[in-house]
């Protein structure tokens, strides 16, 4: 995702940044639908080409940040549910001589049920999603509106 926003507080390696939603109607595809009043966010960004406050910056998530967020969002889940599921089948089922079925299939939601607090955990540990790619100049032109097709 790349967007266009304005520096808040630029000291340092950090900087605070207001990006403005330009998304149409209810669409929201740009993100913007988790924000309370969908206009703008304040967000962290790493900011290694030096943006002041004032600056406007284009911003864009970092590649390496959506890759982790892709494994935390999808792979735990999903091995919490298969180790569950194989946890009910084979050692729990030997315990307890239930339907090995149902025992497998309890195990492995609660499982799932279980790796999400792992993944909200995981989450909030993340110091900052975006990164500065550089600083607008008043002679640029603004960025295309989103599509019409929303």
């Amino acid at each position: 995702m790349k967007c266009r926003g304005t520096v808040v507080d630029g000291n340092g390696k950090v900087a605070r940044v207001i990006i403005e939603s330009s998304a149409c109607g209810d669409c929201h595809t740009c993100g913007f639908g988790a924000v309370q009043d969908g206009k703008s966010i304040e967000v962290n960004a790493l900011n290694e080409v030096g943006a002041r406050e004032g600056n406007e910056v284009f911003l864009e998530v970092s590649g390496r940040k959506v890759m982790e967020a892709s494994v935390v969002l999808f792979l735990i889940p999903f091995m919490a549910f298969i180790t569950g599921f194989l946890i009910g089948y084979y050692p729990a089922w030997y315990l307890f001589h239930a339907a090995r079925t149902a025992v497998s299939v309890i195990l492995a939601f609660s499982f799932l049920a279980g790796s999400y607090y792992l993944v909200h955990i995981l989450g909030r540990a993340s110091e900052f999603e975006f990164v500065i790619k550089g600083i607008a100049t008043t002679d640029e032109p603004p960025p295309a509106p989103p599509p019409e097709s929303c």
